[in-house]
């Protein structure tokens, strides 16, 4: 008898996406549900995630319809799915969405949490990604875009290109573990998948994302500090800390710490994010007070700007694996992302 599909599913897809769940799965050795899915062998077989799906090489849409039978067997059961991995690459771009409606269609709470290409990473690669990304949106509950080029604040870095692209793991990391933690919090303080769809469901928006961890006396303050500086939450020639967030409404606010965590802790930051964000601000609070004594308490926060919130519509049916197929992108792109 096999054993039964987790109920919360993490999913790496393309070279981007294995090596975030690889780093997600050093970090979490106990976590469960992890998978990985990818058309580049070597990738997969130097993967620390043991659960993989094997696309054949070749031809996406060909390999797509070789393990459409196999990834619907992998998710069937599962409550929520959430994707991540990196678009402008074929294989990114591709899957992604393709997966994404096959989990779907089997009414599975799907999110993703995806990267941007960088500008030096050329037009051909922009274009790809945008057209992913609205893919995504159209079957998606929610979508945490992170914008590589606003890792370095929008403007050329002389950071080294190998430290631009782990940054935006990293950062890819941070989100894809808060948009999985808010879909599964349980306690009496929570945020709700509607809370969740209403911040990342909206097509066009800017993705306002940071995180940040710390412990002793002031732990508090310097882990919403953290979170605060983190570039995905700053306006441009701005230098207040969370500047991105005026005006953003709802706000998501998510405490997570050992059982110590206290009632004063969680109101001080309800009310920094309330003075950043300004009197319409309004803000959804979840709490997870179930780390081991002594923990470091972490500090994230999601909101959005921008985009066009369209009507309530519809969710995209299960698309056959040919009709899927008919859809890749025409223009020349690189078979696999960067990692």
């Amino acid at each position: 008898m096999s054993a039964p599909v987790p109920r919360r599913l993490i999913i790496g897809v393309g070279n981007a996406g294995v090596t975030v769940l690889d780093h997600l799965a050093v970090g979490n050795p106990s976590m469960q549900g992890l998978m990985v899915v990818n058309n580049d062998s070597e990738s997969l077989a130097a993967s620390v995630v043991t659960d993989r799906i094997s696309v054949p090489e070749g031809d996406l849409g060909e390999g797509f319809v070789a393990i459409d039978r196999e990834f619907g067997g992998a998710v069937e059961g599962a409550a929520t799915v959430v994707l991540c991995g990196g678009l402008g690459g074929e294989t990114g771009s591709f899957l992604l969405p393709a997966l994404a409606i096959l989990a779907k269609s089997a009414g599975i709470t799907v999110a993703a949490c995806v990267g941007m290409p960088f500008s030096f990473e050329g037009r051909g690669k922009k274009e790809a990604a945008t057209a992913a990304l609205e893919k995504l949106y159209t079957v998606c509950d929610a979508v945490a875009v992170i914008e590589n080029d606003r890792l370095s604040g929008g403007t050329p870095s002389t950071a080294a290109v190998g430290e631009a692209f782990a940054l935006s793991d990293r950062t890819l990391l941070a989100s894809l573990l808060t948009i999985h933690r808010m879909l599964s919090t349980s306690g009496p303080v929570k945020i709700t998948r509607s809370d969740l769809k209403h911040v990342l469901g909206v097509p066009g928006a800017i993705t306002l994302f940071g995180s940040g961890s710390a412990e002793g006396s002031n732990r508090l303050h310097e882990a919403l500090e953290r979170a605060l500086r983190s570039p995905l939450l700053n306006a441009p020639a701005k230098t207040t800390p969370g500047s991105a967030l005026a005006g953003a409404s709802p706000v998501l606010l998510l405490l997570e710490g050992p059982p110590d965590l206290s009632f004063a802790e969680v109101q001080a930051a309800v009310g920094e994010i309330e003075r950043i964000g300004g009197e319409r601000c309004q803000i959804k609070t979840g709490v997870h007070a179930d780390r081991p004594s002594g923990s470091p308490i972490t500090i994230s926060v999601v909101a959005s700007s921008g985009g066009e919130r369209p009507s309530d519509k519809p969710v995209a049916p299960r698309v056959a694996a040919a009709e899927v197929r008919s859809e890749r992108q025409s223009a020349p792109l690189h078979l696999h992302e960067e990692p």
